[in-house]
């Protein structure tokens, strides 16, 4: 029997139905991982535009193989090259919401403890997908990866990246991590003196160097500390990553030391954009910074 002519047209209804369908959501599965709050983030289909509001987050995006997705990150991005010339809504101190909304993101990721509370309590009420990263160990870097490429659509690259990154982190492991202990005060800021407690990364980077993060038991993530707790720590050596010179860093704690400490101390400076920023690039500092207290045992 022929076709009439409002067959032929539901025909052509129905192709362009599913062809619409398709184009909205070609073959790919809802992606769901479960972020640092310990919220599930879902996405219907893998992000094309996302938005990295911490320096390190952007540096995770590229190493994930999804950098030509990232429309919008924030002040201090400056790795790798090509995230100097995207656009930039904001910093630490506050975000540029309508800018975050003109550029119609589909994913989000945030640094819990580096963004204000407030910005990321006001995203979520956006509506737009909010991925929440808080690394603790150094192990969390290679998940973080391994999550934003699931949520990207570049889980290959992003594998690939993450299974070099644990590699690496276990011969560093096992080179360091059952060799003598080495007292380490880590400086973060020196004005005024700011450290770090046993739950920040930089901790775990003294334990896969075989340190020990002095004074123990500081209470706070991050916080200041009086000089007079830093010097009853007694420890071998001093990191500081504050960005200081390591000439001036010498000289500035040579003048706080007793002078019976100051040929006893080291004092350690190592670029802070390779041990505070929580990507992968922190093995390169955390190998520095083992090597350097290997020549102290």
């Amino acid at each position: 029997m022929a076709r009439s002519p409002i067959d032929d047209a539901l025909l052509i209804c129905l192709s362009l139905i599913l062809w619409l369908v398709w184009w909205a959501n070609p073959g790919y599965a809802a992606i769901s991982v479960v972020d640092d709050r310990q919220r599930i983030v879902t996405l219907e289909r893998p992000a094309q535009r996302i938005i990295a509001i911490s320096p390190h987050l952007a540096e995770l995006v590229f190493a994930a193989g999804a950098g030509g997705r990232l429309v919008a990150t924030v002040r201090g991005a400056d790795y790798p090259d090509g995230v100097v010339v995207i656009p930039v809504v904001g910093d630490a101190a506050g975000l540029d919401f309508e800018r975050i909304r003109q550029l119609e993101p589909d994913l989000i990721l945030a640094w819990r403890s580096g963004n204000r509370a407030l910005d990321l309590e006001r995203l979520a009420g956006e509506g737009i997908s909010l991925y929440v990263a808080e690394a603790r160990l150094l192990s969390d870097i290679s998940r973080h990866l391994r999550d934003i490429g699931k949520l990207a659509g570049t889980s290959q690259v992003a594998q690939r990246a993450a299974d070099n990154f644990d590699a690496h982190l276990q011969r560093l492991r096992d080179d360091y991590a059952s060799k003598e202990v080495v007292d380490v005060f880590v400086e973060i800021w020196h004005r005024p003196i700011f450290t770090v407690g046993d739950q920040h990364l930089l901790a775990d980077v003294m334990r896969t160097c075989g340190g020990r993060n002095v004074p123990g038991g500081y209470p706070l993530l991050a916080g200041p500390i009086s000089l007079e707790n830093v010097l009853s720590a007694r420890a071998d050596a001093i990191l500081s990553v504050t960005g200081m010179g390591a000439a001036a860093n010498v000289e500035r704690w040579h003048e706080m030391l007793p002078v019976s400490e100051r040929v006893n101390v080291a004092v350690i400076s190592l670029s802070p954009d390779l041990l505070t920023r929580p990507a992968p690039r922190v093995l390169s500092g955390t190998a520095l910074l083992c090597k350097r207290l290997q020549q102290l045992r």
